[in-house]
């Protein structure tokens, strides 16, 4: 059933936002502006995504992305990054070997121990290149976007 990860990031912050759209938020670990995580691509994810659509944006991840997510913006704790070492005591060779284990076992970022379940980023360098507030379908970059890579690419 499921199809691999998804990466989600939140746009908007929970400005406004109900009482769902803001549990969806904080399961999905995007409570954040511009946090970003990776959720496995199942129905009941679908729903939380599809609930909180005005304020996120999300496509599926592949391996390159998120191991450059891993190694740029990866953190073991608020304070410390996610480097060498601590790669080292998590088992981890390197960054590709995590990433790929994650997308083998459709693994989300909060299911491995040790590290935070989200990645802070920064907003995207040259800004934003449609709308914020609306669809990707819309001429805006909220909900499905398949462009998500390159602009999270900006953001990292």
């Amino acid at each position: 059933m499921s199809m691999g990860l998804i990466l989600v990031v939140n746009l908007h912050g929970q400005i406004n936002s109900s009482a769902p759209v803001r549990k969806a938020l904080n399961e999905l670990w995007v409570a954040k502006k511009f946090s970003a995580s990776v959720v496995p691509d199942d129905p009941a994810t679908v729903g939380m995504l599809r609930l909180c659509k005005d304020y996120t944006a999300w496509a599926p991840v592949d391996a390159g992305l998120l191991t450059d997510l891993l190694s740029r913006r990866g953190m073991v704790s608020t304070a410390r990054p996610l480097d060498k070492g601590a790669l080292k005591k998590l088992g981890f060779s390197d960054y590709k070997e995590l990433a790929a284990k994650m997308l083998k076992d459709q693994e989300r970022l909060s299911a491995v121990a040790g590290v935070l379940p989200y990645f802070r980023l920064a907003p995207p360098k040259g800004g934003f290149k449609r709308s914020l507030r609306r669809q990707f379908t819309e001429k805006g970059e909220l909900g499905s976007n398949p462009k998500l890579e390159e602009i999270v690419r900006r953001m990292i």
